[in-house]
C-alpha cells in the first residue's frame, strides 16, 4: 500500500499512513502527512516556502481530497490555512471514528493546539499503541518522508530544508512580537488567515479567499 492507498479497515496490517497519523498526532498530524505526501507526489508544489498551489488534483484517498480542496485550484495557501480549513472535515474526521470503532482509539488525551485554539485529541488505547509500534518497526511501500511525519511529526523528516519550506514560512508580521507573546499583527503570507487573525471576513482576505469558516 502506498502512502495515498485508501484503507478501509483500520485493523492489523491494513492501517494505512493517515490511521498511523491519527495515532500518533491526532487530525493535525494526518493534516500535515497529507501535504508532505502530496508535495513528493508532485500534487502539491511550493509556490515558495510556505505557500503550497496545486499541481494536479488526483485524489487517492479521501483526506488528500480533503487537503486539495482546502488549497483549491488558485491562489495559494499555508499549512495553517491548510489546517483551519480541513479540521472538521468529514473526510479527515472520518479517519478518527474508524480507528474509535476498531478499539484503537478511546480516552481523551491532551488538547491539541491549532490556529483557532485547542482541540481535544483522542489518545490510542493499548491496542493502538501496540499498532504503532508496529507499524514503526516494519517495512513499507508508503513515502518515507510521510510515514516519518505520520510517526513523529514535521520535525522527524529526513529532508530538514523541505520541512523549513513547507513548515517555516518567512513572517511578515508589521512589528516583531515581544518574548513570550505572538504578534497580532497582520501577516501578509496568507490573506485569508491574516483576516481570519485580525478578526476580518474572508472578503476583506482578497482574492485567495474563496471559503467560508468551518
Amino acid at each position: 500500500m502506498t502512502a495515498s492507498g485508501a484503507a478501509r479497515e483500520p485493523v492489523g496490517p491494513a492501517l494505512d499512513v493517515y490511521d498511523i497519523a491519527f495515532l500518533a498526532g491526532g487530525p493535525a498530524r494526518v493534516v500535515d502527512t497529507a501535504v508532505v505526501a502530496l508535495i513528493r507526489s508532485g500534487r502539491l508544489r511550493l509556490r515558495s516556502p510556505g505557500h503550497l498551489a496545486t499541481a494536479e488534483l488526483s485524489r487517492r484517498h479521501p483526506v488528500e481530497g480533503a487537503v486539495l480542496d482546502a488549497v483549491g485550484p488558485m491562489g495559494h495557501r499555508s499549512v495553517d490555512t491548510i489546517r483551519w480549513r480541513v479540521i472538521e472535515d468529514d473526510r479527515l474526521l472520518d479517519v478518527g471514528r474508524r480507528l474509535r470503532q476498531a478499539g484503537l482509539l478511546g480516552r481523551l488525551g491532551a488538547l491539541v493546539r491549532l490556529v483557532h485554539g485547542e482541540h481535544p485529541a483522542l489518545a490510542p488505547t493499548h491496542t493502538g499503541r501496540l499498532a504503532l509500534r508496529a507499524f514503526a518497526v516494519q517495512p513499507h511501500s508508503e513515502d518515507p518522508e510521510a510515514v516519518r511525519v505520520a510517526l513523529g511529526g514535521p520535525e522527524s523528516m529526513a529532508d530538514q530544508r523541505l520541512r523549513r519550506e513547507i513548515f517555516e514560512p518567512p513572517t511578515t508580521a508589521l512589528t516583531p512580537p515581544r518574548h513570550g507573546h505572538r504578534s497580532r499583527d497582520i501577516d501578509h503570507s496568507d490573506p485569508q488567515l491574516a483576516a481570519y487573525r485580525t478578526g476580518g471576513s474572508a472578503a476583506t482576505a482578497g482574492p485567495f479567499a474563496d471559503g467560508g469558516r468551518l
